[in-house]
């Protein structure tokens, strides 16, 4: 039986949507956040559960922006996220709880 990885996550915003689905053993997460005005760029600070997307909040997670390529190294719970209905009204995110650093690679040494 598969359980029901939809998680919705507080934003400090009420313009904004956060919410995130993730596969039973959290190799894959997305986090999706949904502007709900359609005029104007909203912003604000998410309060992601981090335990339940199987991240650590003591070490830092990659974000990739799924749509444009972007990506985005975020600490902790609490990041800020802007999104502008002009540009792209949502941005979908994988979220990478593994980030190297530039010691981790032979060329840097």
């Amino acid at each position: 039986m598969r359980s029901n990885r939809l998680q919705f996550h507080d934003v400090d915003n009420d313009q904004l949507l956060c919410y995130s689905k993730s596969s039973d053993d959290l190799t894959n997460v997305v986090l999706t956040v949904v502007n709900l005005d359609p005029f104007h760029s909203q912003a604000g600070w998410t309060s992601l559960q981090l335990e339940a997307l199987g991240v650590s909040s003591d070490h830092g997670f990659q974000a990739e922006d799924l749509l444009t390529g972007a990506r985005y190294l975020w600490r902790g719970p609490r990041n800020y996220i802007e999104v502008n209905p002009a540009t792209m009204p949502v941005q979908i995110f994988r979220l990478r709880r593994h980030v190297r650093t530039e010691r981790q690679f032979d060329y840097y040494m």
